[in-house]
């Protein structure tokens, strides 16, 4: 009778341990990435894209078509994979945003050097300063992450991970607001 319990017992871990197996393995190629390609990396596309573009433009320019995603909000994007998308935003009748989300993983600048954010401040309340003037600053480009009539946005992510986004008046060229995420 042990004999008969324990066989049993083993059969059943056996079965436990195959099963598991077995759906462990379905489960990684679940969570697999789904990366869609397109014409252009994400940052890539940014820079072709401009505020004026209508949606059916901008599906040019990337190469597919746009979704939606609940879990990101209702507005059309472009899913170039689970973190990284552009999406387009309406604000009235021609106010349009196109705003990229894109994994800071993959825009790190190990040449980047973000200064104190009392020093940032300072350089704002003393007329601003233009793109180029922060690039040089810093020590590397941003990275375009915002798109509309008004203004342009660009984020950069220092060695430690740490962003600085930066907004640029299209007119005067000058930054108007900065913050550290």
């Amino acid at each position: 009778m042990k004999s008969k319990n324990l066989m049993l017992g083993f059969i059943t871990i056996l079965c436990a341990l195959f099963f598991a197996t077995g759906c462990s393995k379905e489960t990684l190629e679940e969570k697999k990435e789904e990366k869609i390609e397109g014409n252009c990396s994400i940052t890539e596309c940014m820079k072709k894209i401009k505020a004026t573009n209508t949606m059916e433009e901008i599906t040019t320019i990337i190469g597919f078509e746009s979704t939606t995603d609940a879990m990101i909000g209702s507005d059309p994007i472009w899913k170039f994979d689970s973190k990284n998308w552009i999406s387009f935003k309406t604000y009235g009748n021609d106010d349009i945003t196109i705003q990229a989300t894109i994994d800071k993983e993959s825009i790190k600048n190990e040449n980047v050097t973000l200064p104190s954010s009392s020093d940032l401040q300072k350089d704002l309340n003393n007329g601003s300063f233009t793109y180029e003037e922060l690039v040089e600053k810093l020590g590397g480009d941003g990275t375009l992450t915002s798109i509309s009539k008004n203004s342009l946005s660009y984020t950069w992510v220092d060695k430690t991970g740490q962003r600085l986004g930066a907004t640029f008046n299209n007119e005067s060229g000058k930054c108007t607001v900065a913050s550290y995420r």
